[in-house]
């Protein structure tokens, strides 16, 4: 798998921070889906933006 792009990274993170903000658990479950099929479930970046989330998903 490839490594994430500063770049790109900060855009999840704010996207995280923002479906955390208003509660949308939906947005998560996309969010999580799309970081682990782009980037792999062992990717560090992967794991520590999942552990942002602030509801399971």
């Amino acid at each position: 798998m490839s490594t994430m792009p500063s770049s790109e990274y900060n855009r999840y993170l704010a996207a995280i921070k923002a479906a955390n903000d208003s509660a949308d658990k939906e947005s998560l479950r996309q969010i999580q889906k799309f970081l682990i099929a782009s980037y792999g479930p062992a990717n560090d970046d992967v794991d520590y933006l999942i552990r942002q989330f602030r509801y399971n998903v």
